[in-house]
This record gives C-alpha cells, structure tokens and sequence, in this order.
C-alpha cells in the first residue's frame, strides 16, 4: 500500500484511546477514592484522608498528621450499538459488545511540614482494552479497536494563609500510550480487499493546577480547583495488515477543567455534599493528524460540558460511615459531529460506599458506580453517503469498583 492512500485512511485515526480514562466529555473522576461512593460529591472540599493531595490540595493543610492511601479497582464497561442504517460498503453489522473489564490502581500520600505548609503525592493507572468492537461492524472505517495505558504521577503542596483560608498547587503529570485499529475499506486497495491501519504512539504532559479551601466555620466549607490542558502529540507508526508503516503523530488537546465543592455537616451524624463544574471541551477544536510527509486538521466540534454531583455521607456509629450520591454531565457533541471512537453522550452516575474504622487508625472503604453514558446517537449519512451509518447505543454503561485502604502514618505538625 502506498503513502497516499494510506494517509487518506490515517485520517480516520483521529480519535483518541482515553475516551475510558476521561469523562464529562472525556475526563473521569473515578480512581478509587472513598469519595466515589457519593459520586465525588463534594470532595473538592476535602476528605481529611490522603486523596486530598489529588482532588483539592489545599485541603492538605487541615490533615494533623501524615496520611497514605492505597487503593485498587476494576472498571466494567459494556457499549452495544444498535444499527439503524448501514451503506453497501458498512454493511449493517451491530460490532457486539464492545466494552471489557479493565484493572485500576492509585495511591496517595499527605504530610503536614508545619503549621503553615503540607506536601503530597498521587500516582494512578488505568489499563486495557477500551473499545474493541467485531470486524464486521458498521462502523469499522471509524475505529476497530482501541487500547490505553495512561499512568499519572501529581506532587501537590499546601499553604495555610490563615485558620479559615488555605492555598493549593499541584503539577498533574501523565503518560500516555495508545493503539487504534481500523478497517479500510476495499476500494482504497481492490487487490487485497479490505485491510487494517493501525496506529501506535505515546506521550507525556504535564499541567497545572490551583486551589483554594475556605472554612466558613466547623460546620462549612467551601473547596475549589482549576487545572490547565493537557495538549497531547502522540508520536507513532500508521502500519497496515502487511506490515508497511509511515511515522505518523496526533495532536489533540484535552480540556482544562474547573470544580466548586460545598459541604455543610448537618449534625453528628449527617453530612450533605454538592459540586458544579465545568469542562472546556470547545478549546479541543480541530485535531491534527500528520504523517512524515502531510497533514490533515478535522474539527471535532466539541462544546463545554458541565458537571452537578449531589450526596451524602451517614455516620452510623464511630466505626462505620455510610455513603451515597449521584452526578450528572452535559453532553460534549451531538449525533452528526459524534464518532465511534469517542461516542461520548450526556452521563448519568449513581453511587454507593463505605467506611470503616479499624482500631489501629485504618480506614477501610469500598465503593460502587453505576454510570449510564447515554445514548450516543451517531448519524453521520449525510456526510459520507458511501461509508456513512447510523444508530445509536442501546446499552452504554460503565461499572466502578474501589477498594481502599487509609492509614494515619503518625508524622504531625
């Protein structure tokens, strides 16, 4: 296969492989902290464990003493796409159940340096198959498979201006390494009917993020942060079915993205929880894909999402705390400009978890969501009346699991 038409098909290779990884339009708040179990509900506003160097590290500076969490999950996905029309090239092929189970693993560390400044770390993982659909499916000529390994590595500090008010900054670094597959159709090269491109490449970035904790008084506090893009170009080979390959690379940039926590302690026994955000999907704009010797921009026409999370935590005695929210995300696209690498949609989330206290100071907590990620209609026939298909996903829905594990590490101020 020559350059020229395989670049023709690198153009559809324009998705990107964390569409797991992510969530709103692509970033996900699910890395097996307690604060799942509520929906993430609030957790801006700080936990008093060791997540708060990752989700608000402000927050850092009310801990009294070090803190690590280990933690570890599972993510179970299942996307069924049902198939209203197809083209005499498509076909009308339904691509199964494209989702798959995928394992996940964090931790987290706090440590009060002193009255005034705390440090902190995170690191997390996700791996595995994505999206990996039949090879008969309508939508082959969008995407086949897609693969993620995305790591992340956050060091975070903490200023306490006074008792009310304290400072954050954390710089969130994250590699990434993604697979595409898809088919290409016969008429590109009529000898060898239809064939594969795949595409494989890496990165990592860094960004930047702030936040402020306010402590109105014992019973009240409000939490915010505000983190930078990460502008990704994946570096890889575009290769076919027989072998040939070109260098190739991908610039997509994710979002930056804003959140505001409350929580107010009703009593002894009854906490309320809320969050409102916004992501800036509409600065991902046209994605560039290029090969050693072309380019190519397509717009993805993304729009701003918005995030609400509402729950509540219940004490139910000294060792056991009870947990339980839900959530909600705008959709980023539309059913003409979605594809089937990213078929992102409106998203729902319901969430339960728990806490216990064991005597030596650990706290142990599990948590389970259940996300609905809506319909994800996809009508692109208009545009492309020869590759061109429609449907929608009649089940596309996402199960977290988390188990965690908190120790004090008996460091203070």
């Amino acid at each position: 296969m020559h350059h020229k038409p395989m670049f023709r098909m690198a153009t559809l290779l324009l998705g990107l492989a964390a569409a797991q990884s992510q969530a709103g339009g692509l970033w996900v708040g699910e890395y097996n902290q307690p604060t799942m179990g509520r929906a993430g509900a609030g957790e801006e506003t700080g936990s008093g464990d060791a997540t708060d160097a990752f989700f608000n590290a402000a927050s850092m500076s009310q801990h009294e003493e070090s803190q690590f969490m280990a933690a570890v999950g599972g993510i179970w996905a299942t996307a069924e796409f049902d198939v209203d029309s197809g083209s005499i090239v498509n076909g009308t092929g339904d691509g199964g159940d494209a989702g798959g189970g995928t394992p996940s693993a964090s931790v987290f560390w706090s440590r009060p340096l002193n009255d005034r400044w705390s440090i902190g770390m995170s690191g997390a993982a996700l791996t595995g198959a994505v999206l990996d659909y039949d090879n008969d499916w309508v939508g082959r000529f969008e995407t086949t498979e897609v693969s993620v390994l995305v790591i992340g590595f956050i060091p975070a500090v903490s200023y306490k201006v006074s008792d009310k008010l304290s400072l954050g900054l954390s710089v969130p670094m994250m590699y990434s390494e993604l697979e595409l597959d898809i088919a290409v159709p016969a008429a590109i090269s009529p000898t060898e009917g239809e064939g594969k491109l795949s595409l494989d490449g890496d990165d990592m970035q860094a960004a930047v993020t702030g936040s402020f904790l306010y402590q109105f008084n014992d019973k009240t506090r409000l939490g915010a942060r505000v983190s930078s893009n990460f502008q990704f170009d994946y570096d890889g080979d575009i290769k076919t079915a027989q072998g040939l390959g070109v260098g190739a690379s991908t610039e997509i940039t994710f979002s930056s993205i804003a959140r505001v926590g409350l929580t107010h302690d009703f009593n002894e026994q009854w906490s309320g929880h809320v969050t409102w955000g916004w992501d800036n999907w509409s600065e991902m704009g046209d994605v560039l894909l290029s090969t050693d010797s072309k380019g190519v921009t397509l717009s993805r026409n993304w729009q701003d999402t918005y995030h609400y999370a509402i729950g509540a935590d219940y004490r139910l005695d000294k060792r056991w705390t009870l947990r339980a929210g839900m959530a909600y995300d705008t959709s980023p696209t539309d059913e003409h400009d979605r594809t089937a690498d990213m078929p992102m949609d409106e998203q729902y989330r319901f969430a339960i978890g728990a806490d216990y206290l064991r005597d030596s100071g650990m706290r142990v907590s599990g948590s389970l969501v259940y996300a609905d990620y809506g319909d994800a209609e996809i009508d692109n026939s208009a545009n492309q009346p020869v590759l061109g298909f429609a449907g929608d996903y009649g089940t596309n829905e996402i199960w977290f699991a988390s188990l965690s594990f908190n120790w004090p590490m008996g460091v203070t101020r």
